[in-house]
């Protein structure tokens, strides 16, 4: 099997920065010029202050002819001294002042461009992972998402515009410091033999590429751990009753521990690299200078002069290590990149129409599959074949063990997928010809699992019909025997509820979310397990307010009690991905087997349960 080609920086960033950098580019070319300025006075100010300014100040050589005749101008010929000395002592503060000023703009501007770029790019992964098909979720696990959500754009907001600045500054910088060592090489003889002894520092080079190969080695290993991290976090606390009901704590903290301790090695590897590389070349480099100081000084070099280059030397080995490092940075963010992009750009299975059709008004409700073949892989096939008609306004029971599809036929109504062979029509129009707003807005949707938000009660409720007043919220939750409970805080309908409805039983958050179902009024009501987290006295209460919203639209209920579905005027039976039986109670309990089983098992099971209730 061949290598995965790694992603290249290049090829990611340029389409990356053509779609998030125009809203910032002034910050980030402002932050650069700050930069460039910086540089400048860094690489060659500096190195100029030592040589040509510091003399001056200390009396040991005369200050310029053109300064002293400029200040002559302004200054009596007896206060010339203090003066000269005034001036040259005001050249340092004013060249490190606009050292520190162009340091800090170019912080702060890049730092304001990196938050912003980063707040873009968040937004947009958050808002495609929310319109992906579930296919693309069932192929990614939340922890790596959550990774690619948080990790990846921190490293960017981090890294990326630093880099784009260190291309810049840092090769200015290194040219303004080799600059004033050419000028010095021309002007003085000894600096030129200095200045070639001082090219031992070049092997530096090969270590530094030789170092950032391996960090970036550690870097890769790191986000991986790091994926792995935030999976079993996110896991774990997703299960919290699994995890407590069968005492899996201390396997759980096993678990997280090793991977942390593998993660942590990582780092710690990573670090020792990182902090190994500063210290080898300070040694070559110094070696190096050790060698010119011995050199200059038998040269007759000045120790202006020298100190002057050795200043301007640092500014060039700096850069040249801060380049280095900028290489595998640059293959770091390609990796982020990549993984950013696989979300940003992945193929909608599910996509818009391009010209959407519009149902009919008012909607019918009406479904057919016809000869409809899917599966979520290609190598297992999940419904095989379907067709049926099912006619508006008709209540359809579907019943079956479990993995029989049942719950994958729903999923087909609501297009949370597409059918790899025939179509799902609603009305006549098949579902991907319709628009997703147009769908949702006429299906209603109780799940087993009633996702509820961090928010009140009736926001919770109307989040099935937003705008709704609060008399249709409460009528709402009336049906649905919301106001039993809600009643009885407090703060009624207005009680906060924690993240997933915290706060609730089971059963109480299934009634919120059949109230938001009855709050929508869908054309299409979809009924899966809605019932399955009331007991027997609870459902009884609340199947009435489901009869009445049954009746008056095409319905789809899918339970395992079958007291639930005894308002279908029709059962489907699925078995092993096809329907094995249609028809109403009587006809299936006659001629159906495994309708008479399932029927016969679940009967003795509800027996049992009032049985125990009793007592």
């Amino acid at each position: 099997m061949s290598k995965a080609k790694e992603p290249q920086f290049s090829e990611m960033a340029r389409p990356f920065l053509k779609k998030y950098l125009p809203p910032y580019k002034w910050l980030v070319v402002w932050g650069i010029v700050a930069g460039v300025l910086a540089a400048a006075a860094s690489g060659f100010g500096l190195p100029v202050i030592v040589q040509k300014v510091c003399p001056v100040v200390f009396g040991e050589v005369p200050p310029p002819e053109w300064l002293t005749q400029w200040l002559m101008t302004f200054v009596a010929p007896e206060n010339m001294a203090t003066a000269t000395l005034i001036g040259a002592a005001c050249i340092i503060p004013v060249v490190m002042g606009i050292r520190g000023l162009a340091t800090y703009f170019n912080a702060y501007l890049l730092t304001r461009a990196g938050v912003g770029l980063v707040t873009d790019v968040r937004t947009d992964l958050f808002a495609r992972l929310q319109w992906l098909s579930f296919s693309f979720h069932d192929r990614n696990t939340r922890g790596g998402l959550m990774t690619s959500i948080i990790q990846y754009t921190q490293g960017i907001q981090q890294q990326l515009l630093q880099i784009l600045n260190d291309i810049v500054v840092q090769p200015l910088t290194l040219v303004a410091a080799v600059a004033y060592l050419v000028y010095a090489a021309v002007t003085n003889h000894e600096s030129a033999v200095l200045l070639g002894n001082l090219l031992i520092s070049c092997l530096c080079i090969p270590l530094v590429r030789y170092v950032g190969k391996t960090i970036l080695k550690k870097m890769k290993q790191a986000l991986s751990g790091m994926t792995v991290i935030t999976a079993n976090v996110e896991e774990a606390l997703a299960a919290q009753r699994e995890v407590r009901s069968f005492n899996l704590e201390a396997h759980q903290e096993k678990v997280l521990g090793e991977n942390i301790r593998n993660f942590n090695k990582v780092l710690v590897k990573m670090a020792s690299w990182r902090g190994a590389l500063s210290p080898a070349i300070e040694v070559v480099s110094a070696l190096a200078l050790a060698y010119s100081l011995y050199r200059g000084s038998s040269d007759g070099l000045t120790l202006e002069a020298f100190t002057a280059i050795a200043t301007a030397f640092y500014f060039c080995y700096d850069p040249i290590k801060r380049l280095g490092t900028v290489s595998t940075q640059c293959r770091m963010m390609a990796v982020m990149m990549n993984g950013i992009n696989n979300i940003l750009n992945a193929k909608d299975e599910t996509p818009e129409p391009e010209v959407p059709e519009s149902l009919s008004s008012p909607v019918r409700g009406a479904v057919d599959f016809e000869h409809v073949t899917f599966g979520y892989d290609k190598t297992k096939t999940v419904l095989h074949d379907i067709s049926v008609h099912v006619p508006a306004g008709d209540v359809v029971a579907l019943v079956g063990p479990s993995g029989s599809g049942k719950t994958t036929f729903i999923n087909l109504i609501c297009r949370f997928y597409d059918p790899q062979k025939g179509s799902v029509k609603i009305d006549g129009i098949d579902v991907r010809r319709i628009s997703r707003r147009e769908r949702t807005d006429n299906i209603g949707l109780v799940s087993q699992f009633a996702a509820l938000f961090r928010d009140t009660i009736a926001e919770n409720i109307r989040v099935g019909k937003p705008g709704a007043d609060d008399a249709a919220v409460r009528r709402a939750g009336d049906m649905a025997c919301v106001s039993e409970f809600a009643d009885m805080k407090p703060e009624g309908y207005q009680l906060m509820l924690a993240e997933g409805g915290g706060g609730l039983s089971g059963g109480q958050r299934q009634r919120v979310s059949i109230a938001r179902a009855i709050l929508k009024n869908a054309p299409i009501l979809i009924l899966d397990e809605a019932t399955s987290a009331l007991d027997m006295k609870s459902e009884a209460v609340i199947q009435k307010a489901l009869d009445d919203m049954a009746s008056e639209r095409t319905t789809f209920i899918i339970a395992h009690r079958f007291s639930t579905i005894r308002m279908a005027r029709r059962i489907l039976v699925f078995n092993e991905g096809r329907i094995v039986g249609d028809g109403t109670h009587e006809q299936l309990y006659e001629n159906s087997a495994l309708y008479r089983s399932l029927y016969d098992e679940q009967v003795s099971s509800e027996a049992r349960e009032r049985k125990e209730n009793q007592e």
